[in-house]
């Protein structure tokens, strides 16, 4: 990825964002937390099944090991779209639609599965003059990446754009130079999915624009070697990319959504090999899970990972209700062992 201080030399290298933003930082201020009381539910894989049915936890090439519905009255709940959750599973940051920021702490087994909600906050969404962003069309966030250098990445859509923090609930203190092309991008259908590479490489994901090069599928960018490159991600089945995370060995798991009002939603999980990164224009996945009702699925948006000490990948998935009171917001976890 690039940073300002690393292309700022490059004619479009990335612009610091405001160094008011920067003076609020040395200030000393405080950021201001909303507390709030979250509610939660536990989450059967499959409520209708039969009693003798329910211990079938398996879907497609991963293992259900549980998950929440969450519900809370106050502070603006709900619209994730982006979740980083903490590496020793204790809690987890998301990033909200509606401009702000969530902060989750569990309570967990003892195999260390989230099983309810310890403490929960809520921060505002701030510009790079530490101002809160209320507009629509500025503030909708949809995908939240940890760094590796320890910042976090925001993507926006309607304004297009790529901003990068350093800590929630702070200013944006960086933009990052994108292909002009990310502008192009449908109002409500920019980048829901990034994936973060741990040696600064960037793959993202448009959510509806058609792949640029006449591919079959949407539009990809991947950031590598001091370069953007132009690459599609085959879209199948009225399926669209909401969220993707790297894994150390370089290979992504994007998650994908569908939705139509006479079949419902439906989400998946497919992993591109590191290999297949780059070395063709078109992205190639293996399918690992598919999911639909009566499975419990909803508007699922957000993504990420935790590495266990016997090698499997623990898989967060969490929905976004859209603020609406026909939807809920979920969290599930699965077991996926590569």
């Amino acid at each position: 990825m690039m940073t300002a201080a690393s292309k700022a030399k490059h004619r479009n290298g990335l612009i610091l964002l405001g160094f008011v933003g920067l003076a609020w930082l040395l200030t000393g201020a405080v950021v201001r937390a909303e507390p709030l009381t979250v509610r939660t539910a536990v989450l059967e894989l499959n409520p209708t099944a039969p009693p003798e049915q329910r211990g079938d936890m398996r879907v497609g090439r991963l293992d259900y090991l549980g998950g929440l519905i969450l519900a809370a009255d106050q502070g603006g709940f709900g619209g994730y779209s982006g979740i980083a959750v903490d590496a020793d599973g204790a809690g987890l940051w998301a990033i909200s639609d509606t401009g702000h920021w969530l902060r989750l702490d569990f309570r967990r087994s003892e195999a260390g599965l989230p099983t309810d909600i310890a403490a929960a906050e809520i921060l505002p969404l701030r510009d790079a003059n530490g101002a809160e962003i209320t507009r629509k069309v500025l503030n909708d966030a949809e995908g939240l990446r940890y760094l590796a250098d320890g910042r976090w990445l925001v993507s926006f859509e309607r304004a297009h754009r790529l901003w990068v923090y350093d800590r929630p609930g702070g200013v944006a203190t960086a933009t990052v130079l994108v292909p002009a092309s990310v502008a192009q991008q449908p109002n409500n259908g920019g980048i829901e999915a990034m994936a973060a590479f741990a040696n600064g490489d960037l793959l993202l994901f448009s959510e509806e624009m058609q792949a640029l090069n006449g591919g079959d599928g949407n539009a990809a960018w991947l950031w590598r070697d001091g370069n953007w490159r132009d690459l599609v991600w085959p879209a199948r089945d009225d399926f669209k990319p909401t969220d993707a995370l790297a894994l150390e060995n370089g290979d992504v798991i994007v998650l994908e959504r569908f939705f139509k009002p006479v079949i419902g939603p439906k989400a998946r999980l497919q992993r591109i090999p590191a290999a297949a990164i780059g070395s063709d224009t078109m992205l190639k996945a293996e399918m690992l899970a598919e999911w639909a009702a009566p499975y419990s699925v909803d508007n699922m948006e957000a993504l990420d990972m935790r590495r266990m000490p016997d090698g499997s990948l623990w898989l967060y998935v969490m929905s976004d209700d859209n603020q609406n009171i026909l939807q809920r917001t979920l969290l599930m976890v699965f077991r996926y062992q590569p």
